[in-house]
Formats: C-alpha cells, structure tokens, sequence
C-alpha cells in the first residue's frame, strides 16, 4: 500500500510534536507498505532521514499551504506529486491542509477553538480579536470540511463535537488517543553530556521551578502570568517558559527575576527540561488534548492546570486544579503543592496510575495505520462489489 503522510502545514505547537514522534515510531511497525513523507521545513529540521529504510521517501515542502501567498504554488506541488505516487491514501496528521487531494484523505484535528465556540477563551479576547477568531474559526470550519473524506481525534467528546460542528457523520470520524513521546523513555535524553540536554540556570535555595512547554497560542492564557507575579511576594518560584523572543516581549514588559525564558525548543530537549523542573503548570482555557499532560505524569512530576472539564478528563484526580482566570486562585495552589510534599508524592503516584490509561506513542502509530488499511480496504471492497 501507498500511504502519504503530509506533515506540510505543521510548524510549531503540539501537532509537530506527534508528526516527529509518529514518524519515528514508523521506523518500529512492521509492515510492507510504502510512506511518501511530505516534510514542512520544521519537521525536517528535526528528523533524522538517514536512519529511515528504502520504504521511506521524502519530499521537503518548503512553504505551508496556509500562507495565502504561497497556496497556489504549495497546492500545486501538492497535487504534482500526489499524480506521481498515486497513493491509495493519504494522510495529514493534522489539519486543516487547505489541500484536497483526490485520494482518500484522512486528517487529524484539534483546533478546540471550533469545537468549544461557547468557550470562556473567547471572552478573555479584545472585541477586535474576538471578531478575528470567530471569523478564522469559520474559515478553519471550511478547509477542515472540505479537505478531508474522514477524520481522526483525540477524545470522544471530541468526535461528538466535530461530526456536529461540520455535519459530518461519525461514522468518517476515528478517536485515536494521545500521549507522549517515545522520547520520554530514552534515558541518555537525561545525561548532562548528551547534546539534546538543555540547561536551565543552577537552582537556587529553596527555588520551586514550574515547567510551561508550549507555543503562545491565545488559548493557553500565559497572559495570567503577568497578574501572578505580583502575588508570588516570598514565594521563590520560577516559571520555565520556551516562547520565542516576540511573543515573550509582547506577553512581558521587562526580564522579570521569577521567569526563565529559554525559547523553542526540539522534542529532544524536553525530557532534561522535565528533570530540572519541580511542577508542570498549564493555565490553559481551551484544548482538546494536551501532551503535557502525560509528559508530566512519565516525568513523575505534580500536575497544576485549570479546573476545566477538557483537563479533568485528561488527568482525573493526578493535578491540582485551580480557576485558570484567578490568579489569587493559582498563588494559592502553587503554594499548597509547594508546601505539602505529600501531596505532590501523591499526584506523582495518580499520575502513573492515570498514564496506563493512555496510548502510548506506539499505539497510536500502531492505530493511524490500522485506521489507513481500514479505509483502503473498504474502498477496495466497494470496487469489487
């Protein structure tokens, strides 16, 4: 079988994470078929071609088809090399692709924005921004709509809401969980001598360091940082935050003692990061799925995020929740988990326990190619029918 496996509209945030990660876990399934990898400049930069097998082809993609700009030449390349390969199906590990291949098309989603439209995210946006984000999230609506013949998500609240939100059956729609990174169980990731390992400054005395992994979407309220700070007077914490330069000095007026900035970061240096860090801190408002969640939970850390349902359901009783829109509210939960050792060996063991629950990179792997021999055999059957 033909599988092409687009990753060309994915540079930052969670989707690229499991594009490097499913890529990887290719190279451990055993099976005959052929992979034509289209590569987004991104991914490419973090992925080892050399030690992928003849079964392997890649193709860099150098733009993303979602700049206007660039669409027509991007979906055009697209289209020449789908004619070339004549796969039996693509697909797009997330979406939208703003492409419509004539194969079959599967395509993973996870933007909560369109599912969770009576959101609280929505309310903490200026009028300006407010009318912009629901005027993407029709535009987004379309593409997803449009570009795919099924679908793959992450929870099945999830697929409720798709197959309402773009009147799509649920039947065309698959739930494959997420989770972490193989990476995680690479134990030369934590050796201070490996070139993957970042440095945080050396700790100081009775420091409490609290690890925030994530890109600065709208939607993960790093914002709320800014109200906390003022609040933390006695409290020697330290927030681990690796946004980019712009964003960072758009979110924060000055370089402030209590945060450490060390920008993006590849999927290799976050196991070291986990390791240096005391807590993982999520303020988040709106996800469908949060890698972070189980990241933390292999990384026997304490869990403090939002007492929202997408988090809970995720987590269950292994976090500290706290109202993502109080900060008096966050101060005092950091200070109870850093004050009651025993409860943060408490959320580290319900942690564990929670992440047996989860797919593990290689099951998930595992059940996007199951999920692509499916359909391709449902439409070889229809043929012969």
């Amino acid at each position: 079988m033909k599988i092409i496996i687009n990753t060309s509209n994915l540079y930052v945030g969670g989707g690229l994470q499991v594009a490097i990660s499913f890529l990887h876990e290719l190279l451990y399934l055993k099976t005959s078929h052929s992979y034509y990898i289209f590569l987004s400049l991104a991914v490419e930069k973090q992925l080892d071609k050399n030690i992928f097998s003849d079964q392997f082809h890649f193709y860099t993609i150098i733009k993303s088809p979602a700049s206007l700009r660039t669409r027509k030449k991007i979906v055009s390349q697209l289209n020449i090399l789908e004619k070339e390969i004549e796969p039996d199906i693509i697909f797009s590990i997330f979406g939208p692709t703003y492409w419509t291949p004539k194969a079959k098309h599967i395509m993973g989603f996870a933007v909560p924005w369109l599912l969770q439209k009576d959101s609280v995210a929505y309310k903490e946006l200026n009028i300006l921004k407010r009318i912009k984000m629901k005027l993407w999230v029709e535009y987004i609506a379309y593409f997803t709509k449009h570009n795919a013949t099924e679908y793959i998500i992450e929870t099945e609240d999830g697929k409720n809401r798709l197959s309402h939100v773009l009147n799509v059956n649920k039947k065309n729609i698959f739930v494959v969980g997420n989770s972490y990174s193989s990476i995680f169980n690479d134990s030369n990731l934590l050796d201070e001598k490996n070139e993957d390992y970042k440095f945080l400054p050396m700790k100081q005395d009775n420091e409490f360091r609290l690890l925030l992994i994530s890109h600065n979407h709208p939607h993960k309220n790093l914002k709320i940082i800014n109200d906390i700070l003022p609040l933390l007077d006695g409290i020697n914490v330290k927030f681990i935050l690796t946004i980019d330069k712009k964003s960072y000095e758009e979110l924060f007026n000055d370089e402030l003692d209590k945060i450490i900035n060390i920008g993006p970061i590849k999927q290799k240096s976050c196991p070291s990061l986990y390791q240096q860090t005391d807590a993982m801190f999520l303020p988040t408002l709106l996800e469908v799925f949060s890698a972070s969640y189980p990241e933390a939970m292999k990384m026997k850390k304490p869990i403090l995020t939002s007492n929202y349902s997408f988090a809970i359901d995720i987590c269950g009783d292994a976090a500290l929740y706290f109202d993502p829109l109080d900060p008096q509210d966050i101060v005092n939960k950091i200070k109870q988990l850093i004050e009651d050792k025993s409860l943060q060996i408490k959320l580290i063991k319900k942690g564990q326990n929670r992440l047996k629950e989860f797919e593990t990179a290689h099951s998930r792997a595992q059940k996007y190619i199951d999920i692509c021999e499916q359909i391709v055999n449902k439409e070889k059957g229809k043929k012969n029918v």
